[in-house]
């Protein structure tokens, strides 16, 4: 496989990642609207010294994490019983090359 398809397949699963973590975020930023009232959840945006922002929402089942730092990010969830949890990580590097990595727990 050549160089330039593999940083095309690199490219869309990068995408993809990105765009599954920031959908799972707004069902949970929704989820935490719903029950603010009741005090068992947050949801905040913290804008991080030199650039980016950080998303935490926390509701009665699950804290989730979304850092935004220029073109690269993570994403953290944890069931607060600590029996799950999934993290997402996409980091671009100057030259162009970009590492994609997922845990699973």
């Amino acid at each position: 496989m050549a160089a330039a398809d593999k940083l095309r397949n690199k490219e869309a699963k990068a995408k993809k990642m990105q765009m599954d973590a920031v959908r799972r975020l707004r069902e949970l930023r929704k989820a935490a609207r719903m029950e603010t009232s009741l005090g068992s959840s947050t949801d905040e945006i913290v804008f991080v010294k030199g650039g980016g922002e950080l998303h935490c929402v926390t509701t009665p089942t699950t804290r989730a994490y979304y850092l935004k730092q220029g073109d690269s990010w993570l994403y953290l969830e944890r069931d607060n019983d600590g029996e799950s949890g999934i993290l997402h990580v996409v980091r671009r590097f100057s030259d162009g090359r970009i590492t994609t990595k997922t845990v699973i727990g």
